[in-house]
């Protein structure tokens, strides 16, 4: 048969992608590890240090008259021949340069008014402060008075004395 085509040959097929579907199992979280530091390689030419010891409260030695206070009494008695106004401040922060001195009184321990030129105090120090300065202030604008104070390790009481104009 001429011109005609044969039949019999099949019909092209579409393909059609297979499906496959995929259960997923949940899974338990596992606990995470702990990082561990990595060991630091050690250069044979560099020698170990030594471990000290650890020490206890137990190794510590105290000179029977050190009596373990982390501060000090410190008695301030002002006694001026004045009856003008004035104002007392003692600082632990300051600078002396020659006979300039710089006070920052935002440092001060103990502020008070003068009572007719006096002032006692019995004032707690920490042990760390040992080096202060008074100063006295006049209301009327004269030259204020400076007292440098240090702790005195041979003395049994700190005392602070500003007398005398």
């Amino acid at each position: 048969m001429a011109g005609g085509g044969d039949d019999s040959s099949p019909a092209p097929v579409a393909a059609t992608p297979a499906t496959t579907t995929t259960t997923t199992t949940p899974t338990t979280p596992t606990t995470p590890t702990t990082p561990t530091t990595p060991e630091t390689p050690t250069d044979p030419e560099t020698p170990e240090e030594p471990t000290i010891p650890a020490t206890s409260i137990d190794d510590l030695i105290v000179d029977a008259d050190f009596d373990l206070q982390a501060a000090f009494n410190l008695d301030i008695d002002v006694a001026l021949e004045s009856t003008q106004r004035g104002y007392f401040s003692l600082c632990d922060q300051y600078e002396q340069n020659g006979a300039q001195v710089t006070v920052n009184f935002e440092s001060c321990l103990l502020r008070g008014a003068l009572d007719e030129g006096s002032l006692n105090e019995a004032l707690l120090v920490a042990n760390h402060q040992q080096n202060l300065v008074a100063v006295v202030w006049f209301y009327d604008g004269s030259d204020p008075i400076y007292q440098m104070w240090s702790y005195d390790m041979e003395a049994e009481e700190q005392t602070l004395t500003i007398s005398a104009i």
